[in-house]
């Protein structure tokens, strides 16, 4: 398991649950997913760190917003998060959360980008996907990836595909690279210079033949697993639901859950 301790600006570094029962749900996650988990820290709002094998994974905390779901939130690197949150608002973009140091960790900021549904879920931002920026001191962000129990694979669910690869070509400064661009299935890739089509580390997925109107766009997060019918069909144990799957497709054997308190996250069985 080569451990990550650095990440180039523009991929995603980070991602964390925002939860309503962040005790019970630590202990869902730790159960699904053999996480360990630190003791909430109070001087943090309670937040806590998910670890596999002694390496840093994931977040946990209650909720900023007590009126929001459940929900996982991801972070994509930068050096110049002012810069960056700038960026944000000159594409469009609204700004959720203003850089915020933690100290000696590093600084974060909880952005939007720029949506076209208005008919969003009770709660949520209605203007697109939220997103945040997280410019590292201490904390360099996840230590794995593409492995079992770790994240594999970052995706947005958007309503408007052109307006986000748009939006995202220009605030990260990243290539956006076309996978397929078909009524039946459009699809891009967030990528690294020099970086093909399959080769992106985050997709850009047209989900407005799908998406439900009351559901906003929004980034999932894939973690790895060795079976994902074992894996969702525990999880279904443990009191989530499955939502979609386990299915093989082009990319894999994939599974949507649901954890008990409604948050979703994905599995990609990568063994």
């Amino acid at each position: 398991m080569p451990v990550i301790d650095s990440q180039p600006d523009g991929v995603p570094v980070w991602f964390d649950l925002n939860s309503s029962e962040p005790v019970a749900a630590a202990k869902f996650y730790g159960d699904l997913f053999n996480w360990d988990c630190t003791e909430p820290d109070e001087q943090f709002g309670g937040y806590a760190t998910f670890s596999y094998q002694d390496k840093r994974i994931a977040g946990i905390g209650p909720k900023m917003a007590p009126d929001t779901p459940d929900f996982w939130g991801m972070y994509f690197q930068t050096s110049d998060i002012n810069a960056s949150v700038k960026k944000v608002t000159e594409a469009g973009g609204s700004v959720l959360v203003e850089p915020m140091e933690i100290p000696e960790l590093g600084t974060m900021a909880i952005v939007t980008d720029r949506g076209s549904n208005p008919d969003t879920a009770p709660g949520l931002n209605p203007h697109g996907a939220v997103f945040g920026f997280w410019e590292p001191q201490s904390h360099k962000g996840f230590q794995l990836y593409m492995e079992v129990n770790a994240p594999c694979y970052f995706e947005l669910q958007t309503t408007d595909h052109a307006a986000a690869v748009d939006f995202y070509s220009q605030v990260l400064d990243s290539p956006v690279v076309t996978v397929s661009d078909t009524d039946e299935f459009r699809y891009s890739q967030l990528a690294q210079q020099g970086q093909g089509p399959g080769e992106g580390h985050a997709g850009i997925m047209d989900a407005s033949k799908y998406l439900p109107t009351e559901v906003p766009s929004h980034w999932g997060i894939y973690i790895g697993v060795d079976n994902a019918d074992a894996t969702a069909a525990k999880a279904t144990e443990l009191g989530g639901t499955v939502v979609q799957g386990p299915e093989d497709t082009p990319y894999g054997r994939l599974a949507t859950i649901n954890d008990p308190w409604g948050a979703m996250i994905k599995l990609h069985q990568v063994l």
